[in-house]
C-alpha cells in the first residue's frame, strides 16, 4: 500500500517523472473508484469514509458555512428588510457557489467522499433556496428570505424547492458521478411529486400515498439497474445502488402507510381503518421489503427500512393508547433481536430466501446466489 507521499518520494528521486506520478495516480483512484481492489464481495463496504480525517474535514467544513452564511446574511439583511429580494437570493446563490468550488477541489481532485457528501447538501440547500425564493418574488408573494416562510407559503413554491434541490443533485452527479447525489435526487423529484399531488383536495393524502409509493417502486427499480450491472457489490455501481436503495425504502413505507390511514402519519386514520389493520399492514410491507432485501443481497434497503417504520409504527402505536414506554420497549426489543439474529444467520437466511426467488441470466445477477 501506498499513497501520494510516495508518489512525491519517487519523482524527488527520479524514478518516475511527474508525469509518470500523475498518469500512475489517476489509474490508482480509477481502480479504487471502481471497487476493483480486496473488497470483500456482497458486504456493502462503505466507501465513503476513509480515515477520521474525513470527519475532521467535513466537521470543519460545517463550521466554515455556518460561519459564512451568517456573515453573508448579515450583510444582506439591510437590502431585505428594505424589500430587495433579490439580496437574499444572491446570498443563497454565493454560499451555494463557494460549497461548488470546494467540491470541485474535495470531489473531483481528492475525491474525499464524506466531505463530498456534506456539501452536496449545502449546495443544494442554498441553491434550493434562492430559487424558490426567486420565484416567489416573481408571483408576487412578499415572504421574508426563511425556509419556514418559504415552504409554508403555498405549495408551488414547496414542488419548486424539490425541483431545485434534485436539479441541482443532478448537476453533482453529472460532473462528479459521486454516487451520494442520487439519493438526493430521488428524495427531491418524490418529494415535488408528493406536494403537486397535495393540491388535489380532501383526497390529496391517498393520493399523494400513492405518489410516494410508486415513486419508491420507481426508485428502487433504478437502484436494482444498477446492482445488475454488479452483481458481487464491491464496484461504483453498486456504490449508486446503495444510496437508492436508502432513498427507495422510506418512500415505500411512508407510501403504504399514508395510504391505510388516508393521513399522514402523525395524524389519525381518516380511512377508518384500525390501528390493528394499520400496523399489520405496515409489518406486512417490512417483512415484503425484508425478503426482498435479502434476495437482492442488500442491508441497506432493509437497514432504511426498519428506521421508517420504527417511526410509522410508533406513531400507530401510540394511536392505539399505548404510552411511550410501552412503545419504546415493544418496538426496539422485537426489531432489535429480529435485527441481530438476520445480520448474524444472513447468509443462510439469503440462501432459504433465494428458494422462491426466478434463477440464471438476468435474474442471477438481480438475485445473485449466495457462495457457500
Amino acid at each position: 500500500m501506498f499513497d501520494r507521499t510516495d508518489l512525491r518520494a519517487a519523482v524527488g528521486a527520479n524514478v518516475l517523472s511527474a508525469d509518470q506520478a500523475s498518469r500512475l495516480e489517476a489509474f490508482l483512484l480509477s481502480r479504487k473508484d471502481d471497487g476493483a481492489g480486496n473488497a470483500a464481495i456482497g458486504q456493502e463496504n462503505l466507501r465513503f469514509l476513509a480515515n477520521f480525517n474525513d470527519v475532521f474535514i467535513t466537521l470543519g467544513l460545517v463550521i466554515l458555512f455556518i460561519g459564512v452564511s451568517t456573515m453573508v446574511g448579515m450583510i444582506a439583511t439591510p437590502a431585505l428588510l428594505a424589500g430587495n429580494i433579490y439580496a437574499g437570493v444572491m446570498s443563497a446563490i454565493f454560499v451555494g457557489g463557494l460549497a461548488w468550488v470546494l467540491l470541485e477541489y474535495f470531489c473531483g481532485r481528492r475525491r474525499l467522499l464524506l466531505p463530498s457528501m456534506a456539501l452536496t447538501l449545502i449546495f443544494t440547500g442554498f441553491i434550493s433556496l434562492g430559487i424558490t425564493a426567486l420565484v416567489a418574488n416573481s408571483m408576487g408573494i412578499g415572504i421574508e428570505f426563511d425556509v419556514l416562510d418559504i415552504f409554508g407559503t403555498t405549495g408551488r413554491l414547496g414542488v419548486t424547492a424539490f425541483l431545485a434541490a434534485a436539479a441541482a443533485a443532478s448537476a453533482i452527479y453529472f460532473r462528479f458521478r459521486l454516487p451520494f447525489s442520487l439519493a438526493v435526487i430521488a428524495l427531491g423529484v418524490a418529494g415535488a411529486i408528493y406536494v403537486f399531488l397535495g393540491f388535489f383536495g380532501n383526497s390529496a393524502w391517498l393520493i399523494g400515498g400513492a405518489g410516494f409509493f410508486l415513486m419508491g417502486i420507481c426508485t428502487l427499480s433504478v437502484a436494482i439497474w444498477y446492482d445488475i450491472k454488479d452483481p458481487e457489490r464491491i464496484r461504483k455501481a453498486s456504490d449508486n445502488a446503495f444510496w437508492l436503495h436508502l432513498a427507495a425504502a422510506p418512500q415505500v413505507i411512508i407510501g403504504v402507510s399514508t395510504m391505510v390511514t388516508g393521513s399522514n402519519i402523525f395524524a389519525g386514520s381518516t380511512s377508518g381503518t384500525d390501528n390493528a389493520t394499520q400496523g399489520l399492514t405496515l409489518l406486512g410491507v417490512l417483512l415484503a421489503i425484508g425478503l426482498v432485501s435479502l434476495a437482492l443481497n442488500r442491508r441497506a434497503l432493509i437497514a432504511a427500512s426498519l428506521v421508517t417504520f420504527i417511526i410509522t409504527l410508533s406513531f400507530v402505536l401510540s394511536r392505539a393508547g399505548l404510552d411511550a414506554s410501552n412503545i419504546f420497549i415493544m418496538v426496539t426489543i422485537l426489531i432489535g433481536t429480529a435485527v441481530v439474529l438476520l445480520g448474524a444467520g444472513w447468509k443462510t437466511a439469503r440462501r432459504a430466501a433465494l428458494v422462491i426467488f426466478p434463477k440464471g441470466g438476468t435474474w442471477g445477477r438481480v438475485f445473485p446466489p449466495e457462495l457457500a
